[in-house]
């Protein structure tokens, strides 16, 4: 069913999709989702049977409080690995990491597609041809850039319209290209959705109310907020600059060829705002943003 809308959508023949990049990233797609499992998690000595239970789309949120005398020092490494136990008649384990964050210091909230992985998603087929056929690609200049920051001391959360069915894919990219390490926030969806092409339009509702779940988590912290031109990201961000304005430390936005940006559109999503908090940049080297020494992760 998957294959057949995609192999119309693309107007591909079955051969075309007979290669590895495609196998890699539809495989994801292909698993059967259980709901009503609970997941026990373990880190370090410490293990735990998550209290609530997988969704119809295999999902689950949870919270857990880990005693610290169980964990092993954690005072230079703001990352914390864990694994997921097998279930019962499973045999494989599961390796994740979880990023400690101090209540101070500096973040960056980074747009995916079109922002540091070129993905062409204003034209819908040319996207999906880029998601599943062609190799990725980062957009040049970024991963320095992004590094420079995380030498200054920057946190890192990235923020997608893209399935978690792709995260593999997406984190083999950045950690290749050499981004920093950070959250991921990506899409949860369900592929009873009958048109394929509406799983990667971004949705301006849920983009903001994942964005702010992470200001709001840390209130101490100043955010760099780095998107495109492409679809909604001005207004995204403008809007949650108005919201947090104390927590707001800069808005950068990417140029996206042949998408070019009304001066009123700019004046919108950027009202009552200082020009001084947003900016616009075609190549990463336009850039010249100095963090907050003061704030450290």
């Amino acid at each position: 069913m998957i294959i057949r809308v995609l192999r119309k959508i693309l107007k591909v023949s079955v051969d075309e999709l007979d290669s590895d990049v495609f196998r890699d990233r539809i495989q994801g797609f292909l698993v059967v989702t259980e709901r009503g499992k609970r997941v026990a998690v373990e880190f370090g000595e410490f293990q735990a049977l998550m209290e609530r239970k997988s969704r119809r789309n295999g999902h689950f949120r949870g919270s857990l409080r880990i005693p610290i005398d169980s964990l092993p020092c954690i005072n230079a490494n703001p990352w914390l690995d864990f694994r997921v136990l097998p279930g019962a008649g499973q045999q494989q384990t599961f390796p994740g990491r979880v990023q400690l964050l101090e209540d101070q210091g500096i973040s960056v909230i980074s747009d995916i597609d079109d922002t540091i992985k070129l993905s062409d998603v204003a034209d819908r087929r040319q996207l999906l041809r880029n998601t599943f056929l062609n190799d990725f690609r980062c957009v040049s200049g970024m991963p320095l850039l992004y590094q420079e920051w995380a030498a200054q001391g920057a946190a890192f959360h990235y923020v997608s319209s893209s399935p978690w069915q792709l995260f593999d894919s997406i984190h083999r990219l950045l950690s290749t290209s050499n981004f920093p390490e950070g959250s991921y926030h990506l899409r949860t969806i369900r592929l009873r959705d009958p048109s394929f092409l509406r799983l990667f339009v971004a949705r301006r509702s849920s983009k903001r109310r994942v964005i702010k779940s992470i200001f709001r988590l840390f209130p101490g912290r100043k955010f760099v907020l780095v998107g495109d031109s492409g679809e909604h990201d001005p207004e995204i961000y403008g809007s949650l600059g108005r919201l947090f304005p104390h927590q707001l430390h800069q808005i950068l936005i990417r140029r996206v060829p042949g998408r070019p940006v009304t001066r009123e559109r700019v004046m919108k999503a950027f009202r009552d705002l200082p020009t001084q908090k947003w900016q616009f940049f075609t190549e990463p080297h336009e850039i010249d943003l100095e963090l907050p020494s003061h704030q450290i992760q």
